[in-house]
């Protein structure tokens, strides 16, 4: 039984906890959050801690989920991995470069094991799409190109709402999720940032309230390109992937926040898959993060080095 302690029990933490419930072979045992109201949400089963040195103190704990604001993510960690815990943060695993890099250093000079929970990739309509691609029945080969948009209305009248500012801003929060889709459905794409436009709103306290770019991939047929725009300020809350096959008329639509997938030939429409199971999409995401965990674990081996990857075109992005 792999045995977990969670830190921060706010929004995200709270679709953990019911994934851990969902998943085999492993137990929520501890939660560690300084509002002792945020401690209600933990089952009666797991312990309760005020302080994340409290719960780093408890031996039956094998790994630690980081689920608290980003600013914290390089404390957070560096405590956690010294404690020789298997660590798994939260995406965007750290809120800039220079975090990210301190983290990486601190996790390669102890050689611990980090996991970045790259959620969206789990969606459960993304793996029926991985899993048509594996069998064929979608050809990867004749992608020509994908568009991404992930939309938070957390914009109004210029303001950014107050659960929303330890997201960072929406680039930060959602260009991460965008590309870990996109390299679960084209695994080895060697994909490469060619455009990036970033919007910010002086005093915002948000890194960019709207975040874009341009991108190529290598696919079977040559090279294909593609887009992601992340925004906050248009009032949708909606987030899609599209492929857009070769021949100009098909157009396979994953709409993650519905969690189903349809086809588009020319006029005609049809609905291909929708998840009929009755949870929340951040829940099917978390079952399917530590499900992958599990299977890290068993063969000792995290997803760090790809996870820091993708990070890296996040920050490139911002910095273009």
């Amino acid at each position: 039984m792999i045995r977990v302690g969670i830190v921060g029990l706010g929004h995200v933490a709270a679709h953990q906890i019911e994934a851990l419930e969902w998943g085999d072979n492993l137990q929520l045992v501890a939660g560690c959050d300084p509002d002792t109201n945020a401690l209600l949400r933990l089952p009666e089963t797991a312990s309760p801690y005020e302080q994340l040195e409290q719960l780093l103190d408890d031996h039956n704990i094998d790994v630690v989920v980081v689920a608290s604001p980003n600013e914290l993510h390089v404390e957070h960690a560096k405590q956690i991995i010294a404690a020789g815990k298997w660590l798994v943060l939260e995406k965007p695993m750290a809120a800039s470069r220079k975090e990210a890099a301190e983290i990486t250093s601190f996790r390669n000079e102890l050689n611990a094991r980090c996991t970045i929970a790259l959620h969206a990739a789990f969606g459960i309509e993304v793996q029926w799409v991985c899993e048509q691609l594996n069998k064929g029945t979608i050809d990867c080969g004749s992608i020509a190109r994908i568009t991404s948009g992930f939309y938070d209305p957390y914009i109004i009248d210029g303001k950014v709402l107050d659960h929303a500012r330890s997201l960072s801003g929406s680039w930060l929060d959602s260009g991460i999720n965008a590309l870990s889709v996109i390299d679960r459905l084209i695994p080895g794409s060697g994909l490469r940032l060619t455009d990036s436009r970033m919007t910010r709103i002086a005093a915002s306290g948000c890194t960019e309230v709207q975040g874009s770019i341009e991108y190529r991939f290598r696919s079977a047929s040559g090279t294909g390109e593609g887009f992601i725009d992340t925004n906050w300020t248009i009032g949708r809350n909606s987030k899609v992937t599209s492929l857009h096959m070769q021949d100009n008329k098909t157009t396979i639509v994953i709409d993650h926040s519905a969690q189903r997938v349809i086809l588009q030939e020319g006029e005609s429409t049809r609905e291909l898959f929708r998840c009929d199971n009755g949870r929340q999409r951040l829940t099917n995401h978390y079952t399917g993060v530590f499900a992958d965990l599990a299977r890290q674990m068993r063969n000792d081996a995290d997803n760090f080095e790809k996870s820091a990857a993708l990070h890296d075109i996040v920050y490139a992005a911002e910095e273009w």
